[in-house]
């Protein structure tokens, strides 16, 4: 029996890895593989064997995004899938995060999820209006990157640089369709960064950031 599930593993991985690689993700792909996860039948993708690397690169593929955003679909449909996606990066941003506190080698892996979750959150906040209650999370998002480039200890410099570039790229999109109690907040946070950097890349990357927060709506 416990042969059978092995070989029932292996071939799941296999037809899904192969899909990976062939075309780009839906909505419904996010959500069956995230199941698929959560239900225990496939562990969290990571970069440290092929077959994996291949689905972890596709969930974070910018690719899968821009498919959507290029699509006939009407914005409310658009809207609806890019929330989903939205969502389960949200799942996974939690679950690398927890994997990461034990001690998991997954620093990487979660600097892409948040590097990929604030691309898609700017891509929301390209098809809705100012007021939607949703956007609040999106807050909690920048505030959470924030925290992760402001720990040295955790996070390499190329990882840092990964995120204040990211945020530099999205925060302006995302903070055109936040309260502005939460955009004073945010900029706030960032501001007070520590940028005291050796690392002469890391110690631009952080100062177009916090150009960035000071320039956005």
């Amino acid at each position: 029996m416990r042969a059978s599930w092995c070989v029932w593993l292996c071939l799941a991985l296999t037809i899904t890895a192969a899909k990976a690689q062939d075309s780009q993700w839906t909505s419904r792909d996010y959500l069956d593989f995230y199941f698929r996860h959560y239900n225990g039948h496939v562990p969290l993708p990571h970069l440290r064997d092929e077959t994996q690397k291949a689905l972890f690169n596709h969930l974070v593929d910018p690719g899968n995004i821009t498919r959507i955003e290029e699509s006939p679909a009407s914005n409310d449909e658009k809207l609806r899938q890019l929330r989903i996606i939205l969502a389960i990066l949200g799942s996974y941003r939690a679950a690398y995060n927890v994997a990461v506190i034990v001690g998991e080698p997954l620093q990487q892996e979660l600097t892409l999820v948040q590097v990929h979750s604030l691309e898609v959150a700017a891509a929301v906040a390209r098809l809705i209006k100012s007021g939607d209650d949703a956007v609040t999370a999106w807050a909690t998002l920048v505030e959470g990157v924030i925290i992760s480039l402001s720990d040295r200890t955790l996070y390499s410099p190329a990882q840092s640089i990964l995120m204040a570039d990211a945020i530099t790229l999205h925060y302006p999109g995302i903070s055109a369709v936040l309260p502005e109690d939460e955009r004073l907040r945010l900029r706030a946070r960032a501001l007070k960064l520590d940028d005291a950097s050796d690392n002469e890349v890391l110690h631009e990357a952080v100062r177009r950031m916090k150009l960035a927060f000071e320039a956005a709506p």
